[in-house]
C-alpha cells in the first residue's frame, strides 16, 4: 500500500469512528429515553431492547453479523469491512454508554425534537457511510445484495414498504400511537440528511439555452462566468429554424448575473434546473486558453 492509498484509508477509519460515534449518541441519547423506534434494523433493535431489557447494541451485532457474512460473498469486500467496522464500533458504544450511565435527553414533553435530532444524527451517519463506499448496515446491506443479483429491479419502494412496516409495529410494542408519528418524522429528516451528504457540496446549475447568438453567449460564459461549455445544432419544431442550444454549469451564486447577461438576447430561451452533483472542474483552468 503506497503513502497516498495508507492516509486515504485512514481517513475513511477516522470518519467510520466518527459515524459510529454518531450513531450511538443519536439512539442512546435521543432515540431509547423517548420511547419510539426508528425504520430499519435499528427500530427492530430499539424494540427487543424495550421488551427484553438488554441493550440495543447486542440486537444490531446479532442481526447484521448474518447479512454481512452473507454480503462477503456478494458484495465488495470494501464495503463488508467498513459496514462490519461501523457496526461493531456503534455497538459497542451503546453497551458503554448503558454501562456509564451517559446522559439521556429526557424531554418527555419535547419528543418531536428527540425525533428531529436523531433523524439528523442518523442520517449524517449513514451519509458518511454511504460516501465511503460503505453502509450503516442492516437494510442497507440486503437493499445492495438485491441490487448485486437484480440490477434492473427497483427495490426502493419495497425497501420503504419494509421500513414502514417496521415503524407501524412498534405501536405494539409501546402502545403509543405517537411512537409511529414521531418515527416518520424522524425518517423524513433521516433521508433529507442523508440526502446532503451525498450531494455534491458544490452548489451548481445547469443552464440550457436555445440561441442563435452563440459567440456572444460565449463571450458571457467564458469570460464573464470563467466557465466552459457545450454547443449542438438544433432546429426548432414550429418553426424549423436553425439554432443552437448551449449546455453550461455554474456556481449558484453566478445566476443572477448570468440570467441579466441573457437578458441582452431578446431571442434567446433559456431553462435551468438544479444540479445534483459535479464531479470534474467545470471552471476552465488559469492558464486554459479559450479558441
Amino acid at each position: 500500500m503506497d503513502k497516498i492509498q495508507y492516509k486515504k484509508e485512514a481517513y475513511n477509519t477516522l470518519l467510520t469512528v466518527l459515524a459510529s460515534a454518531i450513531s450511538a449518541l443519536g439512539l442512546y441519547v435521543f432515540v431509547y429515553p423517548s420511547a419510539f423506534a426508528p425504520s430499519g434494523v435499528d427500530g427492530i433493535a430499539t424494540m427487543l431492547q424495550e421488551l427484553t431489557g438488554w441493550n440495543a447494541g447486542y440486537f444490531t451485532l446479532l442481526i447484521n453479523l448474518p447479512l454481512l457474512i452473507a454480503a462477503w460473498f456478494l458484495l465488495k469486500k470494501k464495503y463488508v469491512i467498513y459496514t462490519l467496522a461501523f457496526t461493531l464500533l456503534s455497538s459497542v458504544m451503546l453497551v458503554v454508554m448503558e454501562r456509564v450511565e451517559f446522559y439521556q435527553y429526557q424531554g418527555s414533553y419535547e419528543r418531536l425534537i428527540a425525533a428531529i435530532i436523531s433523524g439528523i444524527l442518523l442520517g449524517a451517519r449513514t451519509g458518511i457511510m454511504l460516501k465511503l463506499g460503505a453502509s450503516s448496515g442492516g437494510i442497507d446491506v440486503v437493499a445492495c445484495m438485491v441490487q448485486k443479483k437484480l440490477p434492473y429491479k427497483n427495490i426502493e419502494n419495497i425497501i420503504s414498504v419494509i421500513c414502514y412496516a417496521i415503524m407501524a409495529v412498534s405501536y405494539f410494542v409501546y402502545k403509543d400511537l405517537n411512537c409511529i408519528l414521531l418515527a416518520v418524522i424522524q425518517m423524513m429528516i433521516f433521508e433529507k440528511t442523508t440526502g446532503k451528504f451525498l450531494k455534491d457540496n458544490r452548489n451548481a446549475m445547469e443552464f440550457k439555452i436555445v440561441t442563435k447568438n452563440p459567440l456572444q453567449i460565449k463571450e458571457a460564459i467564458i469570460y464573464n462566468l470563467k466557465h466552459g461549455a457545450t454547443v449542438v445544432e438544433s432546429k426548432g419544431m414550429f418553426t424549423e429554424d436553425g439554432s443552437v442550444i448551449v449546455f453550461t454549469v455554474v456556481n449558484n451564486r453566478q445566476i443572477p448575473d448570468f440570467l441579466n447577461l441573457l437578458k441582452q438576447y431578446p431571442d434567446t430561451f433559456v431553462y435551468y434546473v438544479e444540479v445534483a452533483g459535479v464531479q470534474g472542474n467545470f471552471r476552465w483552468g488559469k492558464y486554459d486558453i479559450a479558441k
